[in-house]
Formats: C-alpha cells, structure tokens, sequence
C-alpha cells in the first residue's frame, strides 16, 4: 500500500473508531463531529468503502494491534484521550462496521 493509500485508510479509521466510541458511551457526538471535521478539512477521507462487517474483521485479524488473537481498539473518551479495549461487544462492532 502506498504511503498516501496507508493516510488516507487510517483517517477513515479513525472516523470508525470514534463512532465505535460513541456508540459504547465514551465520547459524545459532538466530538466525533469535530474529529470528521479536522479529517475533512485536511482533505482526507472520513468513510471507509463499503467492505462488510466480515471482511473488515477478517483484515482487523491481521493488525499490529492484534494481541493473542485478540482485537485490541484505540477509542476515544475525548478529544485527545484515547484508551485500549479488546472488550467490545460484537453487535455493536458489525453495526458501526455495516453502518
């Protein structure tokens, strides 16, 4: 992957991951809305393409973050305050990912 391609996936990642957030409770919408912004305004994508809850967690399976066969995620508990989870409910997972 190119180094453009490789910026432009993790902007559209962290869209997701800040959506994830809000959806477990962590961060309210209008930081999520903030983050979207910043990520527009440096002219990079906030949506991911359209691949499917499977094949999204089939690629997750493959990131560095992946820790004994466990998906960790870096969330937001604010602008600037991010935590690790691996405790993340399925269902809501597949819903941000189909969303």
């Amino acid at each position: 992957m190119s180094p453009k391609r490789e910026i432009e996936a993790v902007a559209a990642g962290m869209v997701l991951a800040a959506r994830l957030s809000e959806r477990l409770g962590l961060v309210g919408g209008a930081d999520v809305a903030r983050l979207r912004t910043l990520i527009e305004q440096a002219n990079l994508p906030v949506d991911a393409p359209r691949l499917g809850a499977d094949r999204y967690l089939e690629l997750m399976r493959h990131d560095k973050k992946v820790a004994a066969g466990t998906i960790r995620f870096v969330l937001l508990c604010g602008i600037g305050d991010a935590v690790v989870k691996s405790d993340v409910p399925a269902a809501t997972l597949r819903a941000v990912l189909d969303d």
